[in-house]
């Protein structure tokens, strides 16, 4: 029961602050680490993105801590698929020291109430699984903000839709796939071509 509940929490609760224009508990859920490594858990990272887009258009005053949390899912796409516990977590702590998700892990370890994770040095860090602090690490965010990889051959073109949402590409496999620019997701796929795409508009 306890388990279901945190799952629909999970699964409904920030949405539902985005729809009800809640930006405090939207925006609080979505630029914590801990709701991150949540989704993650719950194999719902791809609505995770789709929560980010939504939130920037409801609440465009937070539109830059809401992107910088959104790029930071995007460009660590593939390896949060692979459901590591830690991963988010690890992945936040290479973060430059001044980005959000950098401050939201600094402060979860620092509280020491997290049983999954400690820095070590951190209050707790003794009974947790450590994570590695990067010493010297770049302090400018990678500029990637998302990583999509849909097609089995070497990408050749890639297109904006004029609104910004869709990404059209056309690839060495014979395909065009149109992708959500926001989550990565195909809406579809275009085959049919007798070799490989150039060029797409």
């Amino acid at each position: 029961s306890e388990r279901l509940l945190n799952t629909r929490r999970i699964q409904e609760h920030v949405d539902h602050a985005i729809r009800a224009g809640d930006e405090t508990s939207a925006v609080g859920g979505l630029c914590s680490i801990r709701y991150v490594a949540a989704k993650v858990a719950a194999d719902d990272v791809s609505d995770l993105l789709r929560e980010y887009s939504a939130a920037i258009e409801r609440f465009p005053d937070q539109a830059s801590a809401l992107g910088e949390f959104a790029a930071f899912v995007g460009r660590n796409l593939d390896a949060l698929r692979q459901k590591i516990p830690t991963a988010p977590f690890q992945f936040a702590l290479q973060e430059p020291d001044t980005s959000g998700p950098y401050q939201s892990i600094k402060r979860l370890a620092e509280r020491g109430g997290d049983p999954l994770i400690a820095i070590a040095g951190a209050s707790g860090a003794e009974n947790a699984a450590r994570l590695v602090h990067w010493r010297g690490k770049p302090q400018q965010s990678d500029p990637c903000q998302l990583t999509i990889r849909e097609h089995e051959g070497c990408v050749n073109a890639v297109a904006f839709s004029p609104c910004g949402k869709w990404v059209a590409s056309g690839s060495d496999d014979g395909t065009i796939k149109i992708c959500s620019a926001g989550t990565g997701e195909v809406k579809c796929t275009l085959t049919g071509h007798s070799g490989t795409v150039y060029s797409v508009a």
